[in-house]
């Protein structure tokens, strides 16, 4: 008899960390001139939040939004340089209502791998013998990937584990199964997300050479989605050497913040004009206290504020009414 639903569970309410990746979500791992990851969170409007934890690996950067009374994660990178998106998946493949003791919930893989490994291979090895599974809502699948080198994302099927492997410079994920797909052309690929895994494998692949960050968020930028009931509400990219995670709100590119798991701070990196520096801990900093600091950087327009003539004429007015009055009284 399967047992262990009610202890999962029970957990992941306590801790908060069940994941819903959203019906969309880009992930990829790149491996260039310098290794790179990136993730676009696409979600229905909801407040979202960045924060470090302390785990036995060390540090992990989380990112994450809200679901009912607490935050789930669903990318992280930890001091190590291991990296981790949760998406989801279609359509859905083993789906449990409970879980056997030699099986284990594909959201566990990316939470506890995140939290205990230290590479791809540790991963690989945590997961041993044991059969991934899923919820019966959501349908998860996992992308990592390591400074090494080394990829891979980890699927679940009716048969068993799907595990496929990078192959090339750099692995992109999206919503369907990779796993149905290995070795055939980009054009074959289908399935919810293809249309984004074509743009974001087209434009890596076609720009590997100098592939940075500003590169990495234009592969972000083209596979966001602007409108409709799930849009991007973050796009983060990874830089494991430097142990630093950049991060965009809401397609909003021109302003960037740069978190670092080596100070445990986020700050602003591009597009402000103050230098702000604030902790991350694992309460976290939320969207909205971020974007605060965007609104204060941008100049309101004229089209917003209205011309200024008017209120320079009110001024013009009013001083020349004391002017007219002092010159009476005398």
């Amino acid at each position: 008899m399967k047992t262990g639903t009610l202890v999962t569970a029970v957990a992941v309410v306590a801790i908060g960390t069940f994941a819903l990746g959203g019906s969309a979500c880009t992930g990829f791992a790149v491996y260039a001139d310098h290794v790179l990851y990136g993730m676009n969170f696409d979600y229905p409007p909801s407040e979202v939040r960045f924060w470090i934890e302390e785990h036995e690996v060390g540090s992990v950067f989380f990112g994450g939004f809200r679901m009912g009374g607490s935050f789930a994660r669903t990318v992280g990178m930890n001091e190590r340089g291991l990296f981790a998106s949760d998406q989801m998946v279609f359509p859905a493949r083993g789906v449990v209502d409970r879980a056997d003791e030699d099986e284990v919930f594909i959201w566990n893989a990316f939470y506890d791998g995140l939290r205990t490994c230290a590479t791809v291979d540790d991963v690989v090895a945590w997961i041993g013998d044991r059969r991934l599974v899923q919820y019966e809502d959501p349908q998860l699948h996992n992308l990592y990937a390591d400074p090494s080198g080394a990829a891979m994302v980890v699927e679940s099927s009716d048969d068993g584990n799907v595990l496929t492997q990078i192959d090339g410079a750099f692995l992109v994920m999206t919503n369907f199964h990779n796993g149905d797909f290995v070795g055939l052309p980009l054009d074959e690929v289908d399935g919810v997300g293809a249309d984004r895994y074509r743009i974001a494998w087209s434009y890596i692949d076609g720009h590997l050479e100098g592939f940075d960050v500003d590169r990495a968020f234009e592969t972000l930028r083209r596979a966001a989605i602007p409108s409709g009931e799930f849009t991007t509400q973050f796009s983060v990219v990874f830089d494991p050497e430097a142990l630093e995670v950049f991060v965009a709100l809401e397609r909003d590119y021109d302003h960037v913040w740069k978190a670092s798991l080596e100070t445990g701070t986020i700050e602003t990196y591009r597009g402000f004009d103050e230098h702000v520096v604030l902790p991350l801990d694992p309460s976290g900093v939320s969207g909205a206290i971020l974007q605060g600091y965007v609104a204060a950087a941008t100049p309101v327009s004229e089209e917003v504020r209205g011309p200024r003539w008017p209120i320079l004429a009110l001024i013009g007015a009013g001083v020349l009414g004391v002017v007219v009055v002092l010159a009476v009284r005398d």
